[in-house]
């Protein structure tokens, strides 16, 4: 392949070392943006998990717990550590369990995502008092 040559002058012009640079930090500034999501995505995906086992471990305990004690039920220990300003409620249906035989119970855990967005889950389950 023959170089073609302007004055007998060998090499590349400005123009195409621009055009290359251009489309390199093209592809650097995607690559970049699309790590950066991934990684949003993949925090948010820990942060779910993290929440949806602090839901069955409090699900769990309720399941062990008599019906009239669920409602006062101190949720502290299930709060993963890792988990940003993470938070356990523990709501029944009827909200008065005295002389109840089975009641809903809504577990649910709140905590910040990424970019401190709010974020929540919620487990419903049916509860007896046998």
């Amino acid at each position: 392949m023959k170089i073609k040559t302007l004055n007998g002058q060998k090499g590349i012009t400005l123009i195409e070392v621009l055009f290359s640079f251009g489309l390199m930090t093209l592809v650097l500034l995607s690559s970049f943006y699309v790590l950066t999501a991934a990684h949003h995505m993949s925090e948010e995906s820990r942060s779910r998990l993290l929440a949806l086992n602090a839901a069955r471990t409090t699900l769990e305990t309720i399941k062990n717990t008599p019906l009239a004690n669920v409602p006062g039920m101190n949720t502290a220990n299930f709060i993963p550590q890792s988990l940003p300003s993470g938070a356990i409620n523990i709501r029944t249906n009827p909200a008065n369990l005295a002389g109840v035989a089975v009641a809903t119970v809504t577990v649910t855990v709140s905590w910040l995502g990424p970019k401190n967005m709010p974020r929540s889950l919620q487990v419903t389950t049916m509860r007896s008092q046998f």
